[in-house]
């Protein structure tokens, strides 16, 4: 299992990084090719599909199909599952057809909301009723993709995502060189995307065919307890998606398209860094529920111990090196044109940074409920910080205050999120708060240190930066090593290495 974890894990990392630097790569395209103002009407419609702002409204119907499967596997009930499965789908064809409808006859009001200049209000319309019509199949394939994740096949579902994004970022290309409309961009990305879903479709299906399970009609436990999980992670998604895929939503009500383009930019790096950081932990669900099934308490203890200390160790050193080197960052991906903004883009990686504290505790915890309604509430309140700061603010910094609201509303409720987690792991707060803070002084001393660094070092290539950047992290990952990992943290590299085969059997028994 641990093993098929690792693996799950690389091939995400490796696949959707992959995927995530494309996406990066034609973003400065779309801008140069077509304007801020455009790029900033394509990333709203955006926010209408399940990846987007819809997000939160999706009932956490993957995260639950993937633990109806895992589940699966160790009880070996599959009429079961079809059942679970039944009633997953039949609330996402429901979900499905609400939302397409609300797009389909919001279009021409959401012009007016957004404040679409005449020239554009066609083609945005066009856009809209496009967008609705792929829902039809990308919210109920939510439901596909948790069911091929519950059965850890991890390599179908990046190889399809890196497939539909090389794809894409060609298209796009071609398109700026053919000098077509921007909404040409926009029905190139919905394509790639519903091909995808097609592809998942394909291979949940032949999963479950392979263990013969078959639709079922679901019985009333079986409702009564995938609505309570569903509600649960409705909830949680509500208030996280308030702070991150609505935002841009947001700008455009108050400030338009432009602004909108603008926000997304600024906080474009933070967030895909945020992504790829997060598929070290992606594969971590199906693992957790098949541990939970088990009962393997002392396990489940030690993944959460490793994803409080060890991941945060590794991910915080790149996002500090981003922040503190965001004007080099900007001037080399976007130019002169944003140049002014690098300061709130280094902010924006304040966010992703104090994620990296909770992103396996807020997976494995998944599978309890009351330890997910407790999270819940301290998102609830980092979301009334957010609320209160920005709109205090947003007269001095416009689009900019949401940034600001929500790197005050991360750092502020993070000390009580870490304690829920730490107490629900039953971990001794000495060691625990020894190791963390030790962590927090390595990287403020090092971001310093580059700091001043930055200022006296020409930092204007790819490979400078990319030098600049990895001597900092490396720095900072031989420091915790001795510093923050005790003996049985270290143990865990060997441990790792043993068990993918890449130490020799004979320098093993030697040890």
């Amino acid at each position: 299992m641990i093993k098929r974890l690792i693996q799950n894990t690389v091939i995400s990392t490796v696949a959707f990084g992959a995927a995530a630097i494309l996406g990066l790569i034609v973003i400065p395209v779309i801008i140069r090719t077509w304007g801020v103002t455009e790029f900033g009407l394509i990333v709203i419609t955006r926010l209408l599909l399940p990846s987007g702002m819809m997000a939160v409204l999706d009932f956490g119907l993957s995260e639950v199909a993937t633990q109806v499967v895992a589940r699966a596997r160790e009880h070996r009930d599959w009429d079961r599952v079809g059942r679970q499965l039944s009633f997953l789908t039949a609330v996402s064809i429901l979900l499905a057809l609400a939302l397409s409808v609300s797009i389909w006859l919001g279009a021409p009001y959401l012009t007016v909301i957004m404040k679409v200049d005449a020239v554009h209000v066609d083609r945005f319309i066009d856009i809209l009723h496009y967008t609705a019509l792929a829902n039809v199949v990308l919210v109920p394939a939510l439901v596909w993709e948790g069911t091929v994740k519950g059965f850890e096949r991890y390599n179908l579902l990046r190889l399809s995502e890196f497939t539909s994004t090389l794809a894409y970022v060609g298209l796009t290309v071609w398109a700026s060189t053919a000098a077509v409309s921007f909404e040409i961009v926009a029905y190139i990305y919905l394509a790639t995307l519903v091909a995808r879903a097609l592809a998942v479709l394909v291979a949940a299906t032949a999963a479950l065919i392979k263990k013969r399970a078959k639709f079922g009609a679901w019985t009333a436990p079986i409702r009564r307890e995938l609505s309570y999980r569903c509600l649960l992670l409705l909830q949680g998604k509500l208030i996280g998606g308030i702070t991150g895929p609505i935002q841009p939503f947001l700008v455009g009500l108050l400030f338009g398209p432009t602004a909108v383009g603008i926000y997304d930019t600024l906080v474009r790096l933070a967030r895909v860094s945020k992504i790829v950081v997060s598929l070290l932990t992606s594969a971590l669900l199906p693992v957790a529920s098949r541990l939970d099934e088990r009962g393997s308490s002392t396990t489940f203890q030690r993944l959460g111990e490793l994803g409080l200390i060890m991941l945060p160790m590794f991910t915080m050193p790149p996002f500090a090196a981003a922040a503190i080197l965001s004007p080099e960052i900007m001037q080399l991906w976007i130019g002169p044109l944003l140049a002014p903004y690098a300061f709130w883009m280094g902010l924006s990686f304040v966010i992703p940074m104090c994620t990296q504290y909770l992103a396996i505790g807020n997976i494995i915890f998944l599978t309890r409920t009351e330890i997910q309604a407790r999270l819940n509430l301290l998102m609830g309140m980092q979301l009334l910080i957010w609320a209160g700061l920005s709109a205090a603010t947003v007269s001095v910094f416009a689009e900019r205050a949401f940034i600001l609201g929500q790197v005050f509303g991360s750092l502020l409720v993070l000390p009580w999120q870490i304690g829920t987690l730490r107490r629900a792991l039953n971990l001794k707060p000495e060691s625990f708060l020894k190791a963390i803070g030790t962590q927090a002084a390595i990287l403020m001393i090092g971001s310093i240190l580059l700091w001043i660094s930055a200022r006296y070092i020409r930092v204007d290539s790819l490979v400078k930066l990319a030098l600049v950047a990895a001597t900092f992290c490396l720095t900072s990952w031989v420091a915790q090593y001795f510093l923050v990992l005790d003996e049985r943290h270290r143990a865990v590299f060997p441990a790792i290495g043993r068990l993918m085969g890449l130490t020799p059997k004979k320098q093993l028994t030697e040890r």
